[in-house]
């Protein structure tokens, strides 16, 4: 790693500790706004004055909300998130082990979109002004305003019910289990729709931001004079215009890794992927604030860092970027 990447990031790690400070303090101010008692949901029905009292000094909810914050700051420091109430677990525990459907679910959705939106921009550029460029940006902006979930169970009814092609919903099959290569086949099988629906969000925005950049590129005096030495059009187009668009491009998917993330909670609920989803949705309702809190900042984190990764990858692809 050169000096100007080192310095690139060092300096978005010491950014990114105020920023990891404001998401911890607002994430555990803002989900103690939302209504509902977790003792008295954990305590059941008509539970004794005693034991809801009991309830509150084991899990701190008899102190000042002060005091809490203060408590959970020190433990969320050394990445301890408390325990689920409803679990009995500790958090980073339930995070840790949902985390990895998640991360596969994403990874595909956004390789995908990165090779389809990819392609797709450079169609378009190539061919501005032309029927293919407008129906490529029409289907763009429509992919774009659609909803997600909306997508997703269009996908189940037409692949998996009516067509009965692809399975409906979950990770791997439920009569059967598999072990070795044909496990990772049947996952790959069930992650199909949902990383479909995932990626089209996605898809849209990096086939636009593309299409501009390489539009911007293909007018620039640079590709003058490497058509003028007898440079291929396949290779302008892919040598000299997408390498100057390409930073561009890796922008743009690190600034939509948190809407991707964020999207997969929807996605994961609607096809029972065994994710952060899941893990998102039951603590909400059941009011399960050190999970929920945990889960937020663990996610958090992980857009941080995924933009963090993005900026030193365009810092690597355009020097000037570090400097």
């Amino acid at each position: 790693m050169g000096r100007g990447l080192l310095a690139l990031l060092l300096r978005r790690l010491l950014l990114s500790v105020p920023l990891v400070l404001a998401v911890v303090t607002l994430t555990f101010f803002l989900v103690r706004l939302a209504p509902g008692d977790p003792a008295q949901i954990l305590a059941g029905d008509s539970p004794s004055p005693e034991f809801l009292a009991q309830i509150r000094a084991d899990y701190g909810l008899d102190l000042p909300l002060w005091q809490q914050f203060t408590a959970y700051l020190g433990k969320a420091l050394r990445g301890d998130f408390g325990t689920s109430i409803y679990l009995g677990r500790p958090v980073i525990d339930v995070i840790l082990e949902r985390f990895p459907a998640t991360l596969v679910l994403t990874l595909a959705a956004m390789a995908l979109a990165s090779f389809v939106g990819i392609t797709l921009g450079v169609l378009a550029a190539k061919h501005a002004g032309t029927r293919l460029d407008t129906a490529i940006t029409a289907g763009s902006l429509i992919g774009y305003s659609v909803p997600g979930f909306w997508i997703g169970q269009l996908l189940v009814l037409f692949f998996a019910v009516e067509l009965d092609w692809l399975p409906a919903g979950g990770m791997t099959s439920a009569r059967v289990t598999y072990t070795g290569f044909a496990h990772v086949l049947d996952v790959a099988w069930h992650l199909i729709l949902p990383a479909v629906t995932l990626a089209i969000f996605l898809l849209t925005m990096i086939a636009r931001f593309t299409r501009t950049a390489m539009v911007e590129a293909l007018q620039q005096d640079f590709i003058l004079v490497a058509a003028s030495k007898g440079v291929s059009p396949r290779g302008l187009l892919w040598h000299h215009a997408f390498r100057n668009a390409v930073v561009t491009t890796v922008t743009v998917i690190g600034l939509e890794f948190g809407a991707v993330l964020s999207g997969a909670v929807v996605t994961e609920i609607v096809f029972g992927w065994p994710g952060l989803g899941r893990v998102f949705y039951d603590a909400i309702n059941r009011r399960d604030f050190p999970l929920l809190n945990g889960a937020f900042i663990f996610s958090s984190v992980v857009v941080i860092g995924a933009n963090m990764l993005s900026d030193l990858i365009c810092a690597a692809l355009d020097p000037r970027i570090s400097r």
